[in-house]
């Protein structure tokens, strides 16, 4: 199929749904499909895709975006839904492939070019407007109910990336299509010998300091604050540990590095700018201990499951944007408060027992829910869903609709 996926952020950029767009991207070429990408006039060109990309253009007011919704967003949203226009008017396309609000343009100009789309669904608009703190205002989140209600029911396909996000699809339209689809990152070849100890003599930590690793974005919703608030009582046991932070911009990191000082860790803490996707293997084979401290959001990390695949313990709260997909058989879940944190970063860090039982069952767990064939079943499932609503459109067969599952569906 010819797919046109549609990506309203800074891509590339190696965090949340530019991550998730981008791998999506290379699955589908991986199986054969023939991918153009319609994004931003902002962000970094996607390493080693062998896609066509396409940029809104008009005036983006800076270079770079921040994370979350924003009034310069509903400007940038504009121009892209423009370029998406002038873009089909010019190029045929068997399919368009929306994440998050781009599903809505799909829904327009699909109907206007008479194309079905896929929604990719990262998470639920309404609950995003909250999360955020974009608006608490009634009519702002009713519209953005509305709008989410307005894209799942004009997809062919919905591929949410977890169960709860799922249930989000299926309150918006019950006989939706949803496939689950998790964001499985696979980063590459493993590091290298000897990656491990190079990743801590780059941040003088020793080879018998306990090390705690955090990966991936640094905005407020990650609840690193409760992280390093958590990480003194992991020092009243552990007074050698050291906490590293990967993934900030340089505003996070100033923030970041001040409530560390206040909290008096500042000199066992290392905050590193983000990193390419390629050097986070490296990062979690330096680690003793990877942690997850999150705590709103129904859209799980999209590291969890490249943590798992490393090998090291995880710990993560007790709450659905982590236990949703992690059970107690395969990470470390805490309590969410730092007193909570902290218990589960010190049990990770000093039961080698566990530390092997938790790398067995993550073993098993990656398998079942990542494997290729799993996730060929997925891919198979929304193509037929394409040519069934394609089919519909030039009246050859009646529209897919179904309650049906596919194998990666967990409730």
């Amino acid at each position: 199929m010819r797919i046109l996926k549609i990506v309203p952020q800074a891509f590339y950029s190696p965090r949340g749904t530019p991550l998730s767009a981008y791998h999506r991207a290379r699955e589908l070429l991986a199986r054969g499909h023939e991918v153009d990408i319609l994004t931003y006039g902002v962000g970094d060109p996607p390493p080693g895709l062998d896609a066509r990309l396409f940029r809104a253009r008009g005036p983006h007011f800076g270079r770079t975006l921040c994370a979350g919704p924003s009034g310069r967003k509903i400007w940038l949203d504009v121009l892209l839904f423009a370029s998406l226009i002038g873009l089909l008017c010019r190029k045929r396309y068997d399919a368009l492939y929306a994440h998050e609000e781009g599903a809505l343009f799909a829904r327009v100009a699909g109907a206007i070019f008479r194309i079905p789309y896929i929604y990719d669904m990262h998470s639920s608009l309404p609950l995003q407007i909250t999360d955020w703190n974009f608006s608490r205002s009634r009519s702002v989140v009713a519209l953005f109910r509305w709008i989410e209600r307005v894209c799942v029911n004009g997809a062919c396909a919905i591929i949410a990336i977890s169960p709860a996000v799922a249930r989000a699809a299926h309150r918006a339209s019950p006989d939706a299509l949803c496939i689950v689809l998790t964001n499985y990152f696979e980063t590459g070849e493993p590091p290298e010998s000897g990656a491990r100890e190079a990743i801590r003599a780059r941040h003088g930590v020793g080879p018998k300091e306990p090390l705690i690793v955090y990966t991936g974005s640094f905005v407020a919703l990650q609840a690193l604050d409760l992280l390093l608030e958590a990480f003194p009582r992991v020092l009243a046991s552990l007074p050698g540990a050291r906490l590293l932070l990967v993934g900030g911009a340089e505003a996070e990191i100033a923030q970041l590095r001040a409530l560390a000082e206040r909290l008096g860790i500042g000199g066992r803490v290392i905050l590193e700018r983000a990193r390419p996707q390629a050097e986070i293997p490296a990062y979690l084979a330096a680690a003793d201990v990877l942690v997850s401290p999150r705590v709103q959001g129904i859209n799980p990390p999209g590291k969890l499951l490249s943590y798992l695949a490393s090998g090291r313990p995880v710990v993560a709260t007790d709450t659905l944007v982590h236990n949703q997909l992690l059970t107690a058989e395969c990470a470390i879940l805490t309590r969410p408060d730092a007193e909570g944190l902290a218990d589960g970063l010190l049990l990770g860090l000093s039961d080698a027992a566990l530390a092997l039982r938790l790398k067995e069952a993550s073993s098993r767990f990656l398998e079942r829910l990542c494997c290729k064939s799993t996730r060929d079943a997925a891919y198979e499932e929304i193509v037929a869903a394409v040519r069934a609503a394609r089919a519909q459109r030039h009246g050859d067969a009646p529209r897919l609709i179904s309650s049906h599952h596919s194998p990666t569906h967990r409730q």
